[in-house]
């Protein structure tokens, strides 16, 4: 085997960066990116306009009414108006819920507090087994916290203020005005209300400026295009900055891309209909795995071919940039490219990936300069299997009602908590409760330290306000003046990646709370105060519950999409083209797309494992799941379909060993899953057949073979490297 060979059969594993510095994160998350001034501008847009109806009208709840923009907006304007109506429903039908709730159990606290316990459960287990689980939770968890209040008349009854003067010194509690029963019915009624008006708002703004997220799906896709396009210019050779990026294109995936199409269909209802958004995301994403394999197998001859492919791409990068109906068509020719690989001809290993690439580019001139036409050819109909309101697993699956008992007890010890100590103030550690129990332990620490270190910029934020701003205010002016840099602040960070937007949620909510007090200047701070212990409080509970009671983590939901994709690779290697001839095959595209979607999945699953404990993430005997192993493992599809696309019909021998290798990986998905002895796994890998009449069969057979028995090497447990990494 040769040495370019052995290069490619090393599975083409990325090496795994050193963790950066909090600074350079920092730097990193924090940094422009396109429309994140503008979903900034926005936000900051609603908080004014907010503040003047608030205070202008003298809104109850101001600090809510303020705070929904930032705690329901999205960086888009696909899921901002998505959420706001889905939103507005959950609202309105919780409200109704609640107040039909306390009027059969107002006065039977015996009553109340069982069905309050049995709907929290009930917001667990459905957050987990229906298909719209967030939904589910947010309505219960607003019918439970609405009827929080309700255990103590005191609190319902002095929820709502009645106004002698201007300041917020002159307010007299409601309860003087009205029974503490109306005033609870009072309260449930302004507040969702004013989550109305807030939702209209939300939906007015997006309507007029919102972020359309078809803009972030075409900046990733030529960023992708750019980047092979640059080494294409450098033929492909390895070891240079033009190669390093595509290893980390390659490693990055395009998760966020399907995301971004996702959101966008929602705007555009077109795109579904032609299905060319997923079809150009798989083809790039395919495309640049392409040239990671050229790379590992650079030979000279092939640079003059790369270098026109390269011309091409930029070509298609142009209509892309200026639309195809205000250039020249791209000059493009299969058949010149195919010239252009005569000179390999002979490389059984080159010339084969050299054709992956000409049909690569086939499909993305094909949708990129005639998608009328083609769309049906090059991006075929993937119909989604019938949704409906519970998953298919959910009364079989454990792990729904785990995640029930969990966030249950939270619950209980946090309102426990609140009620011996008689410390109504801390009442966001029940809040944090249904915000932060998410499904895995790494994604509940994520949202913790995000809620946490955000509540605390917050209160300080505020606190810093009360002391130095807030005695020279004198009008509404004055105050926008002082909220609008912080709103900035916030707006700025909840703009961001996943990784730090909650932060910005935080920031805003714990500044409002403690600055908008009444509807006049405050000295008040023992609001960030109590926000703060109570998220603290809260934070701590779920944590300790996640951790110590069947604790499921990132790693195990990453498991179970990658073993999926493992076993879709048997499936792709099974499939032969109808017509060899052809750019695409529709069968073969459609079980493409559900390889993509499960390494996609597998990467989204790992983003928080960093942040689990090492004593959960490891299991003895089973290979730890990483982002290079997801690569290596993506890295399989290259041969996978260097080996079904090829133009000749294959040999008996050869139909025989890709049958024993679909059983095979079968073997490798159990073995990730579940650990079993590497050995015995290695051994039973079939032995690649030596095909007189079929060299490059034969070539990428073994290269298949060799990327094989390095990931068991690689990943196996039991090698002291491995155990020592664990």
């Amino acid at each position: 085997m040769s040495s370019a060979e052995q290069a490619l059969g090393t599975t083409l594993r990325l090496g795994r960066p050193a963790p950066p510095s909090l600074l350079a994160f920092l730097r990193k998350e924090l940094a422009p990116a396109p429309g994140r001034a503008r979903n900034t501008v926005l936000l900051v847009a609603q908080v004014i306009v907010t503040i003047l109806i608030g205070e202008t009208f003298r809104i109850p709840d101001l600090p809510v009414f303020v705070f929904i923009c930032f705690f329901l907006s999205g960086n888009d304007a696909a899921s901002n108006m998505s959420t706001a109506v889905m939103g507005g429903i959950v609202i309105v039908v919780g409200t109704a819920l609640t107040i039909l709730f306390l009027m059969a159990s107002l006065s039977e606290p015996g009553l109340r507090l069982p069905l309050m316990l049995l709907m929290t459960l009930a917001a667990g287990f459905l957050s987990q087994a229906m298909t719209m689980g967030a939904l589910a939770n947010i309505l219960l968890f607003w019918i439970v916290y609405m009827t929080m209040s309700a255990d103590m008349l005191e609190t319902a009854g002095y929820s709502l203020d009645g106004f002698v003067g201007n300041t917020t010194d002159s307010t007299l509690p409601a309860a003087l005005f009205m029974p503490p029963e109306e005033a609870m019915v009072h309260t449930l009624l302004w507040v969702g209300a004013v989550f109305v008006m807030a939702l209209a708002i939300m939906v007015i703004a997006n309507r007029l400026a919102g972020h359309d997220p078809l803009t972030m799906l075409r900046g990733g896709l030529v960023a992708r295009l750019e980047a092979v396009a640059q080494a294409c210019d450098r033929g492909g050779r390895p070891d240079t900055k033009e190669s390093q990026a595509i290893n980390r294109l390659a490693e990055q995936g395009v998760a966020s891309l399907r995301h971004f199409h996702d959101l966008s269909v929602k705007l555009h209802p077109e795109m579904s209909q032609r299905h060319v958004g997923l079809a150009m995301i798989r083809t790039t994403a395919r495309l640049v795995m392409i040239m990671l394999a050229w790379g590992r197998l650079y030979q000279p001859e092939g640079e003059a071919f790369l270098r026109k492919a390269g011309e091409i791409v930029r070509d298609f990068l142009r209509i892309s940039g200026h639309g195809r109906d205000h250039t020249s068509p791209a000059e493009y020719d299969a058949a010149e490219l195919e010239e252009l690989a005569e000179p390999f001809r002979h490389d059984p290993r080159l010339h084969p990936i050299a054709l992956e690439l000409i049909r690569s580019l086939t499909i993305i001139h094909g949708l990129l300069l005639r998608p009328e036409t083609s769309a049906a050819s090059f991006a075929p109909e993937i119909k989604a299997a019938a949704r409906s309101f519970l998953k298919p697993d959910a009364f079989t699956n454990p792990t729904y009602p785990r995640a029930a008992i969990r966030i249950a007890l939270s619950v209980v010890i946090c309102y426990a908590i609140t009620r011996f100590t008689s410390w109504p103030g801390i009442q966001t550690a029940v809040v944090t409760c249904f915000l932060v129990s998410l499904g895995t332990v790494g994604d509940s620490v994520h949202k913790i330290l995000l809620r946490v270190v955000g509540a605390m910029i917050g209160a300080f934020l505020g606190i810093g306000t009360i002391l130095t701003v807030m005695p020279s205010l004198t009008d509404c002016l004055d105050l926008l003046l002082a909220v609008i840099p912080v709103a900035l602040f916030a707006g700025w960070v909840k703009s961001g990646s996943d990784r730090i937007a909650y932060a910005g949620v935080q920031i805003a909510m714990a500044y409002f709370m403690t600055i908008l007090q009444g509807y006049g200047p405050t000295l008040d701070m023992e609001t960030a105060r109590n926000r703060v212990v109570g998220i603290l409080i809260g934070n701590i509970v779920v944590y300790l519950v996640a951790a110590v009671l069947w604790p499921v983590t990132t790693t195990d939901v990453a498991r179970r999409h990658l073993t999926g994709a493992v076993r879709q690779l048997g499936e792709l290697i099974m499939l032969r083209r109808k017509r060899p001839d052809a750019a695409v095959d529709i069968t073969q595209e459609i079980e493409r797309e559900k390889f993509g979607r499960a390494i996609a999945s597998t990467r989204t699953a790992l983003t928080n494992a960093p942040l689990e404990e090492e004593r959960l993430k490891y299991i003895v005997a089973v290979p730890a799941i990483t982002s290079a192993l997801v690569t290596d493992i993506q890295m399989l599809a290259i041969p996978v379909a260097v080996i079904s696309d090829m133009r000749h019909a294959p040999e008996e021998a050869a139909l025989d060993y890709v049958r024993d290798l679909r059983l095979w990986l079968d073997d490798l998905a159990a073995w990730l899953a579940e650990g079993r002895d590497a050995a015995v796994l290695e051994t039973a890998l079939p032995v690649p057949p030596v095909l007189a009449h079929d060299p490059q069969r034969t070539a990428w057979f073994a290269i298949l073979n060799d990327s094989l028995r390095q990931i068991i090497h690689r990943y196996d447990p039991d090698m002291p490297e491995q155990a020592e990494a664990a």
